[in-house]
């Protein structure tokens, strides 16, 4: 078998091509190593890096809490029958949190922060707070401003939660409530859960001007309304839930009152 000078050259040719595409895929396969060595490095200083701020974050919703914690203690020591009623409404808070398809860090939020609800109220005149009769127009408006009051202690993004309990629970579903007249969507979900406990605790607690009302009656003014408390001030669903809840939420009361005299234990 025999070649001519031509066909030497071009083999020759195709050798030295077939070499230099060789190379470059050397030269590729190695740069694409160096970086994925650079990208696993990166990854391994970002999970660490991620575990991190997993474990500060923790720290921080810990230390959050426990700053709750203090200040529903200050407000518990200005008043002995706030203390009771914000441990209720926590214990009625949880109850309804878990009947809804909310992300479970929400859930914890919601109850861990209803205790904060009445909040403002340590800005605003023990005088009032404490009258045994019925309250001027001009001392239910500044009753009133505790919801806003509540600003001065919680306004920072990680009291977010917090803060619109305090700020909208007094808001109505239908528009009517205050300060600021929210309906419907427009308040946040964890002022409307908020809202239902406080305001069946708030019946069945004695007051100066008013009695307790039992659970039963209390049940009534909520679903068919008095003229002052009416459904229409409630997301229906969480209305409706609230009724679904009404066996247990009378087994609870009653139990604790056995123990506790008027008082639900915590």
């Amino acid at each position: 078998m025999s070649f001519n000078l031509e066909e030497i050259y071009n083999f020759k040719t195709n050798i030295a091509e077939f070499q230099k595409i060789i190379n470059t895929f050397q030269s590729m396969a190695e740069r694409i190593s160096a970086d994925m060595q650079e990208i696993t490095a990166i990854n391994e200083e970002l999970e660490s890096s991620y575990k991190e701020i997993e474990r500060k974050s923790v720290e921080l919703e810990c230390m959050l809490l426990e700053f709750s914690e203090k200040l529903a203690l200050i407000a518990e020591g200005h008043d002995e029958s706030m203390k009771l009623h914000l441990k209720r409404v926590r214990r009625l808070t949880k109850l309804v949190v878990d009947e809804l398809e909310l992300p479970e860090k929400l859930k914890s939020e919601i109850y861990n922060y209803s205790v904060l609800h009445d909040i403002g109220k340590i800005f605003v005149s023990k005088t009032i707070l404490d009258k045994p009769g019925k309250l001027s127009s001009e001392e239910w408006e500044q009753v009133k401003k505790h919801t806003i009051y509540a600003k001065r202690l919680l306004d920072n993004p990680h009291f977010k939660v917090a803060l619109n309990i305090a700020m909208y629970h007094h808001e109505n579903y239908d528009g009517t409530g205050y300060p600021q007249g929210l309906k419907s969507d427009e308040i946040p979900i964890e002022a409307q859960i908020v809202k239902i406990a406080d305001v069946y605790d708030a019946l069945r607690s004695e007051r100066p001007y008013k009695k307790a009302f039992s659970h039963e009656e209390a049940m009534k003014i909520i679903i068919e309304g008095d003229g002052r408390t009416m459904p229409s001030h409630f997301n229906p669903k969480i209305l409706d839930i609230f009724k679904s809840l009404s066996d247990e939420i009378k087994k609870i009361y009653e139990k604790d009152q056995n123990k506790n005299g008027n008082h639900f234990e915590t």
